[in-house]
């Protein structure tokens, strides 16, 4: 009474063993070819080529001095903590010194026409929205403390 399953259990048996003597091989091979290797580096020496890093050129704020890689085009800000009565223009106001402004909006309710607190401003150069974000970040515009942060793009 022969299924035909045997010859195929054995194969895949076969098959595995063959596998696992190739793997140990290559293991062996790649060993035996780092312990040859005298041209790679090491660790410590390779530590003391990193360059000193200043206080000064870390950014705390989580707000890049630039746009995003290869990015020379116009960034979009957040701008939470808005006073209801503050409108667009009070907002553009407020950025328009920090350099080229495309655009500053207050968000409203649809059905109100009301201020939802929040809106956005888009400057033409992201140094200037950098700047910007920095120093408005905690600011007060109406009697309110802005948050300010680079708009989610997606």
């Amino acid at each position: 009474m022969s299924f035909g399953t045997a010859g195929g259990k054995r194969e895949r048996e076969a098959q595995r063993d063959r596998k696992k003597k190739e793997k140990e091989e290559r293991l062996r091979r790649n060993r035996a070819m780092r312990g040859q290797d005298s041209m790679s580096p090491d660790l410590s020496s390779e530590l003391g080529r990193l360059p000193e890093v200043k206080l000064e050129d870390i950014n705390i704020t989580g707000v890049a001095p630039r746009g995003p890689k290869g990015s020379n085009g116009p960034t979009k800000l957040f701008v939470g903590g808005l006073d209801w009565n503050t409108e667009g223009e009070q907002l553009k106001e407020a950025f328009s010194r920090f350099g080229v402004l495309r655009e500053a909006t207050v968000v409203a309710d649809r059905d109100t026409g009301r201020s939802r607190g929040f809106g956005f401003v888009t400057f033409e150069n992201p140094a200037d929205a950098a700047a910007a974000a920095r120093q408005m970040n905690g600011a007060e515009l109406d009697g309110r403390t802005l948050r300010v942060n680079p708009a989610d793009r997606g």
